[in-house]
Parts: structure tokens; sequence; C-alpha cells
């Protein structure tokens, strides 16, 4: 399938990419570009940084070679979106960089993203960015609904393969080693 944006619309792409490269919050804010809006969001409560250290210590020496889980990092998505995933697999040959900061969102294995009271519906919306930059895995961890949705298997802009499991149940993250989440302390 492909796109075609009108002048118009690509001017309008290039304005917003300019506002949000130039955007300057102050300490513990975020803008990321979702559904082709500027979107700001505060920092997140401690729970969520919790989950966060569980998920990267069941990947401790399990990552795929010359790969790491950052945070952080802005991520480019084909349709002109950008993210900022709680955790993204990364290679590190392309992180281990002083100028660059934004990344094609092709590159990353696995983004994770924990929602925050209220911002459900904009982590729920990412899964289709995610799908068209192929990212071969999307985990969503609702703790509203105290459950983890994990998105797999994308294809045509879509993701094939989409499990809901709630809390307190083993997660297997399915990656060249596949990596066990314990999800009870969720």
């Amino acid at each position: 399938m492909t796109i075609v944006m009108s002048d118009r619309e690509h001017d309008l792409l290039d304005v917003m990419h300019s506002i949000h490269d130039d955007l300057e919050l102050p300490d513990g804010y975020r803008a990321e570009i979702i559904g082709g809006q500027i979107t700001v969001a505060a920092s997140p409560f401690g729970k969520h940084g919790f989950i966060l250290q569980d998920i990267r210590e069941a990947a401790y020496g399990r990552l795929p070679h010359g790969h790491r889980l950052y945070d952080n990092c802005t991520l480019e998505e084909p349709d002109g979106d950008r993210y900022i995933p709680d955790l993204a697999l990364m290679p590190d040959k392309l992180m281990d960089s002083r100028t660059q900061w934004l990344f094609q969102m092709s590159m990353c294995l696995l983004a994770v993203e924990v929602t925050s009271p209220g911002q459900e519906t904009r982590d729920y919306a990412k899964a289709a960015g995610y799908a068209r930059a192929e990212v071969p895995l999307y985990l969503l961890v609702d703790q509203k609904r105290r459950r983890c949705v994990l998105h797999s298997d994308p294809a045509g802009g879509r993701y094939c393969e989409v499990s809901a499991l709630p809390f307190g149940e083993e997660l297997v993250l399915p990656l060249e080693q596949p990596i066990t989440v314990d999800t009870s302390r969720f």
C-alpha cells in the first residue's frame, strides 16, 4: 500500500517536525507526535519505573548480541509520527552517537510502553505506528486494566497477533532467546 501526501500535507508535516525539533520543555516533560498531533506528557509515577526495571532484569543476558534496552530515544515511523517508548530494544552501533537523537523506528526490535493514568488511549494508539514501522514486538503494560498486551507479527500496517495476559501470569517475549517476565509485581 502506498500513501501519497499532497504538497500541502507534506509542508504541514515539515512544520510539525520543525516545532517538535525545537520544543524546549520543562524538566520532567516529553513531547511525541502521535496520530499527526504533538502531545506533551509529564514524567510517570514510581510504579512505572518499577515495572520497567522488572522487565530490564528479566531481559538481562538474553538480548540479541549488539542490542540493549534504551529509554528516552525518539523513534520516527513511516508516516512521520514520533514516539518515545519507555523501553526500546535497539542496536548499540546505532545508539552510540553524540549527535543523533532521532532514529528510524524500523530499527527497534521491541518497544515497551507502560501506561500512565489518563494516557492509556495514547499508548494503545501507538500500536498502529509500531506496526507500520514493522517493529516485531510491541508490549503495552496497562496498569489501569491490569494486563499486558503483546502485539507481534506486523504485516500490512497492523499486528496480526495481539494477546492479552492478566498481571500475575508469566509473559514470554519471543525474541531470539525468549524472555520470561514475571508480572506478579506489576
